[in-house]
């Protein structure tokens, strides 16, 4: 039986502003995206009917995004998708990593080459603006980007950032619609223009593999939020920086963190709360 085996890559938010709430309800931000060596397992078979399973976190078949892929594509070009897809998950849900984002991008360039649609980057970044906004960021072929509006808007960014990298996973999950409710009632909007030179300076940081220049401007407005919700997000922080790291941050609205490091370390007896990891190069 012929089948397909695709990595899903994790991203990481280098700094994240929201400058402003829409009329439309959601609210337009600022952030560097970066692909992360952590990744799901897409494995796709041939089957009668379309089916998704979902082995390490437990999402509800109908609820998973790939349907929304699945009908999508099939409205939009006149197709039939019967498949079992199965996606051992690795990054957890709810915890700003972009799992369900990545996992949606990865399998709609999968059909765009099974099903022949020939559609462009370009092309496939429009119909992932329909899914998820972050699904645009996935469907890139650069490792990273600074992104605006909804996270929709995106300036491919050239990294070359190689320094060590460790994921923190508190068992805490924060949905992304909490955390912007909460953002609503609690937190304060950044300036627009402070927020993207700051992105703008991070970026130059990656190009540039430059630690000093990042260290300097990364922020997120979801922190304080994040750490009231959940006290083992800072207990994780305080471990990352006791084991050296140069910067520790939130990723996206949360609850996993991140730490970067001027050097390999060494773990030990840290279960799955803390993962080494790496940042992506150009796929």
């Amino acid at each position: 039986m012929e089948q397909h085996v695709i990595k899903s890559y994790a991203k990481i938010n280098l700094g994240l502003w929201v400058t402003e709430k829409r009329p439309d309800g959601y609210h337009n931000i600022v952030t560097v995206f970066h692909k992360i060596g952590l990744y799901d397992t897409i494995t796709i078979k041939p089957n009668l009917t379309f089916q998704v399973l979902t082995i390490g976190e437990e999402i509800e078949e109908r609820n998973n995004i790939l349907y929304r892929v699945k009908e999508l594509v099939e409205k939009k070009f006149g197709v039939t998708v019967n498949e079992k897809v199965e996606i051992f998950k690795r990054i957890p849900v709810g915890s700003g990593l972009g799992g369900a984002s990545s996992n949606a991008a990865y399998y709609l360039k999968y059909l765009n080459e099974k099903l022949s649609l020939r559609l462009t980057t370009k092309e496939l970044i429009e119909i992932g603006k329909e899914i998820g906004s972050d699904v645009p960021f996935f469907l890139l072929g650069e490792n990273a980007a600074i992104a605006t509006g909804r996270g929709e808007i995106l300036e491919p960014v050239k990294s070359k950032f190689n320094f060590p990298l460790i994921v923190g996973l508190p068992k805490c999950k924060i949905i992304t619609r909490f955390a912007y409710e909460s953002f609503d009632r609690i937190g304060k909007f950044s300036k627009f223009l402070e927020a993207y030179r700051k992105a703008t300076k991070i970026a130059e940081a990656l190009e540039g593999n430059d630690l000093q220049t990042l260290q300097s401007e990364i922020e997120n407005d979801f922190e304080e939020i994040a750490t009231t919700y959940c006290g083992e997000i800072m207990e994780i922080k305080e471990t990352l920086y006791a084991l050296g790291a140069i910067i520790s941050s939130l990723s996206g609205s949360g609850s996993a963190l991140y730490g970067i490091f001027d050097r390999m370390i060494f773990l030990e007896n840290y279960g799955d709360k803390l993962i080494p990891t790496s940042f992506l190069e150009m796929e």
